[in-house]
């Protein structure tokens, strides 16, 4: 039986790191520029990015993520059959984002200063704004020859390239450690202590007719399941691994 997976953040510090990720993976299926469309959604993620990063400086959290991840290697170490020559390069590979991430220039600071990504920000908010006589600028980058054009999105993609390693590296190991364990919500309802969680990942097959909804703080958080219509909500059957 088939299942979906949602991810919900218990802190204002996953939620952005969630959010950048889901970003820079758009980033990189628009990046073609092949179907109609890709551009606008290209530009989009990243002027949220920029956005995102002028609210927040993610690399002190990230850095210091990686390194408690790093930290925790020494007891995987003991675990049987474990993989030493991967554990070691997976070790190395935490130290060497956690060094450069600190030392690394504001992230996004390049971005702000594009002439290009400014001049379609400042017109992106207006309903239709970026129409050929809003940014003629972009009107002749979107007929420019696509080598011009994948070597602009190369660079913007490079100035994002240690954000999306650290991100990818920690959410990954995020999600491998955390086991999904069967619980039942009565009713629909489902709740538990929040301490120390970072996000709770849920899955549910895909023939409940319902979908969660994630509501709590950093001492505990709820699950309510709301129905597809018409349907009334008994006691369902999912799984839940909780993020630390």
């Amino acid at each position: 039986m088939s299942s979906l997976v949602y991810e919900f953040p218990l802190n204002e510090k996953c939620r952005n790191y969630l959010r950048l990720s889901e970003l820079l993976l758009q980033i990189q299926h628009c990046r073609s520029l092949t179907a109609s469309g890709q551009a606008t959604a290209l530009f989009k993620a990243l002027l949220d990015i920029m956005e995102l990063l002028e609210r927040c400086d993610v690399r002190t959290d990230l850095a210091k993520d990686l390194e408690l991840q790093k930290n925790k290697l020494a007891a995987w170490a003991q675990a049987p059959g474990i993989d030493a020559a991967a554990l070691a390069q997976l070790e190395q590979q935490l130290g060497q984002l956690g060094q450069q991430l600190p030392r690394a220039a504001r992230l996004g600071q390049q971005l702000r200063e594009d002439k290009l990504l400014s001049a379609v920000r400042s017109r992106f908010a207006i309903p239709g704004g970026l129409c050929a006589f809003d940014v003629p600028q972009l009107h002749y980058w979107l007929n420019q020859a696509r080598e011009n054009q994948q070597r602009d999105i190369d660079g913007w993609q490079a100035q994002l390239q240690l954000l999306q390693q650290g991100l990818d590296l920690l959410l990954t190991l995020w999600r491998e450690v955390g086991q999904f364990r069967p619980q039942q919500a009565i009713n629909g309802f489902f709740q538990d202590n929040a301490e120390l969680t970072e996000m709770i990942r849920l899955q549910l097959p895909t023939d409940v007719p319902a979908y969660p909804v994630v509501s709590g703080n950093k001492y505990r958080y709820t699950i309510r399941f709301m129905p597809i219509g018409n349907t009334d909500i008994g006691n369902i059957d999912f799984e839940l691994a909780n993020i630390k």
